[in-house]
């Protein structure tokens, strides 16, 4: 198990080179709760969620400063924006979520979280441009120990939107697009309720489409890295009673500027007063977490880049982190680990399809006594005293626990979208059922589905979906059999999964075929 943090405080300082966020979706998470914020509200919202970490336990106090926003969005220093950031993350305060969910006794209920616990701003005038912030505790449900269905997206994406209500629905759409859904259907009564635009704002569907989908629909083309190609329209009668967004990925603008490529290496004081040296380049999205911070001196080159850089700039191609490659240089020499990377680097260069780079590269490293003659040099193993012994252990450890975690976490993924899908698709058990029954009819029956029938218990206090979740929760045979028939159904979702979870094993250096 990963082991949980907890800070006191945190500043957005030792933070800048930070922008993943994440929060809960679906229908009952924060990217479709009910909420109205402008601009500089969500921006001071979001710059507070890059300071959330994965592996939180707890939330920490978040400290703002105006020129953290400033930088963070890329907007101009010129003073204009230093009172409207200010006051935005003091009106943060009385902002709320609205959450439609069901409760243990299978109603619906309405419920109402305030987004901020508390401020805190200090008193001395010449102190004036920073904040702390905290929030609900509430809260926590649906920003921490998130196992499935949540959102993550890179804000530089959305840096440049002007509009409140188009990156509500960038949320709102990159994470249908994030599951899978190229064709994403809401209600219009839908939109307007998430969007918690009033009944007397826009009432005439022509106008609503005019200022908040089309405007959306512009702003995503232009700012963003999703866009929708084609938006079609529902009708019931002559009123459009539905819209179905057609998705799209491509690069953003911030993508795809043309800039410098020398790495930097910058020291910064973190919050607990440890000094760390952080590493920035604004050509490459990586997140990192203060952890996998460099600690270590680092070797410099003649150019003034360290050997890390030197060699993180030849394999993240291959999606491997840099926090790996750190780890590889810790436990054997230096000239092992480059040779090893410049080894099968030459065969790919050659043509030949290596699927698991990390593994294969890191393979190599292993093995001190290995020959070829693409770099013939002789490599020794970076000594052979105990501490060294101990540290290419430790690694091998690591990763083997690294593995396992990324197996419970992929198993745990798969079975929370299927628990979704029964929950949202309203048929997708009937045809299950319906499917275990036919498969039990045949004159051939399969043993695998004989079993799954023999497993099902039947609860008569449980609606249907209660029932079926309880006899899937259980394991075994039952949710073995489902597995396989709602992932033909449903191949995309599961695809998608999948790969995320090998780009995972692979940027560790594990060979992901081995076990996905």
């Amino acid at each position: 198990m990963t082991k949980k943090r907890t800070i006191a405080l945190r500043k957005k300082q030792d933070y800048q080179d930070r922008y993943i966020i994440r929060m809960q979706g679906g229908k009952a998470g924060l990217v479709e709760a009910t909420s109205k914020m402008d601009i500089h509200e969500f921006r001071v919202f979001m710059a507070m969620l890059t300071m959330v970490l994965p592996d939180d336990d707890d939330f920490a106090e978040y400290e703002i400063r105006t020129q953290d926003i400033i930088k963070l969005y890329s907007l101009s220093d010129d003073g204009r924006y230093y009172e409207a950031i200010r006051d935005a993350a003091e009106r943060l305060f009385n902002k709320r979520f609205v959450i439609y969910e069901k409760k243990e006794d299978g109603e619906i209920y309405k419920t109402t979280i305030h987004l901020i616990d508390e401020t805190s701003e200090p008193v001395k005038k010449s102190e004036k441009n920073r904040i702390r912030l905290k929030f609900n505790p509430k809260l926590k449900p649906y920003l921490l120990e998130l196992q499935r269905e949540y959102l993550t997206i890179d804000i530089r994406n959305i840096a440049n939107v002007q509009s409140p209500t188009s990156v509500k629905m960038y949320l709102i759409l990159k994470h249908q697009f994030n599951l899978g859904n190229r064709r994403a259907r809401y209600s219009v009564a839908r939109l307007r309720e998430i969007l918690a635009i009033q009944d007397n704002e826009y009432p005439m569907y022509g106008n609503f489409k005019q200022k908040i989908l089309q405007k959306t629909i512009n702003d995503f083309e232009k700012y963003t890295d999703l866009v929708v190609t084609q938006l079609e329209e529902e009708k019931v009668g002559r009123a459009v009673d539905a819209v179905i967004f057609h998705l799209e990925e491509k690069k953003a603008p911030k993508q795809l500027e043309q800039i410098s490529k020398k790495l930097t290496r910058q020291v910064i004081k973190s919050t607990n007063g440890s000094i760390v040296v952080a590493s920035r380049t604004q050509d490459f999205i990586e997140e990192i977490s203060p952890s996998e911070v460099i600690e270590s001196t680092l070797i410099q080159s003649e150019e003034g880049v360290s050997t890390l850089d030197q060699l993180y700039e030849n394999v993240r191609r291959f999606r491997i982190a840099k926090n790996t490659l750190k780890k590889w240089l810790d436990a054997y020499s230096e000239e092992q680990v480059k040779r090893s990377i410049d080894y099968v680097i030459a065969k790919i260069d050659k043509g030949e399809k290596i699927k698991s780079v990390g593994g294969y590269i890191f393979n190599r490293i292993k093995d001190a006594d290995w020959g070829n003659e693409e770099v013939p040099k002789e490599v020794k193993p970076k000594g052979s005293s105990p501490i060294e012994i101990q540290k290419a252990n430790q690694l091998q450890n690591e990763l083997e626990k690294l593995k396992v975690d990324l197996q419970k976490e992929y198993f745990q993924e798969r079975l929370g979208l299927v628990q979704t899908l029964v929950q949202d698709e309203q048929s997708l058990i009937a045809q299950l059922m319906i499917q275990l029954k036919n498969d039990n009819a045949n004159e051939s029956p399969n043993i695998l589905a004989e079993l799954a029938q023999a497993n099902y218990q039947l609860y008569p206090n449980l609606d249907n979906v209660q029932e079926f979740l309880v006899n899937f929760d259980k394991g075994g045979i039952f949710q073995g059999y489902m597995f396989e028939k709602v992932e033909k159904l449903y191949p995309t979702k599961f695809a998608r999964i999948r790969e995320e979870f090998q780009a995972k094993a692979l940027a560790n250096g594990l060979n992901a075929n081995t076990f996905f």
